[in-house]
């Protein structure tokens, strides 16, 4: 534990104010998968929030520093993360009691860089059927901007836990 409390105290004296920012988003949120507020590190560590209808699902995630790449915009992987995550949540929440939907393949395109302080992925059902289903998800802005769509097939498991 003293290494942890000394790491820890070496990254606090050389951080700049962005960094720390951002070390105490990701500790809020750390504090908030503790408490069950988040189901997982990795929606904790992204901040996720999410809404779920009947028809359709809504994930967004800030759009920070945290999530950039080398060139300061939205790193592809981590919009590929959201997009998976809006369709995912969909298709869960379309299986019967004691069965899962996992991904089995994502397609995404990317059309532009989000540039606003929140990013956010809508999925609709575009087919379930009896052992999978095709989602599709698209990220727009406010103003209409297309930033990705994405299609993903989802196949049924047996839920485990």
């Amino acid at each position: 534990m003293e290494n942890l409390t000394n790491q820890f105290q070496r990254i606090l004296d050389s951080s700049t104010p962005d960094d720390l920012n951002i070390l105490a988003d990701f500790l809020e949120n750390f504090e908030k998968k503790q408490q069950g507020e988040f189901n997982t590190y990795l929606s904790a560590s992204l901040n996720m929030k999410r809404e779920t209808s009947v028809e359709k699902s809504i994930v967004s995630i800030p759009n920070t520093a945290f999530i950039h790449n080398n060139i300061a915009i939205p790193h592809g992987g981590i919009l590929a993360v959201l997009l998976d995550t809006a369709m995912g949540t969909l298709a869960n929440s379309k299986c019967a009691d004691g069965m899962a939907a996992v991904t089995t393949n994502l397609t995404i395109h990317y059309l532009a860089v989000a540039t606003e302080n929140e990013i956010k992925a809508e999925a609709r059902m575009i087919r379930q059927g009896r052992h999978t289903m095709v989602v599709e998800g698209n990220i727009y802005e406010t103003g209409g901007k297309h930033i990705a769509t994405a299609t993903g097939s989802f196949f049924l498991v047996p839920a485990e836990g």
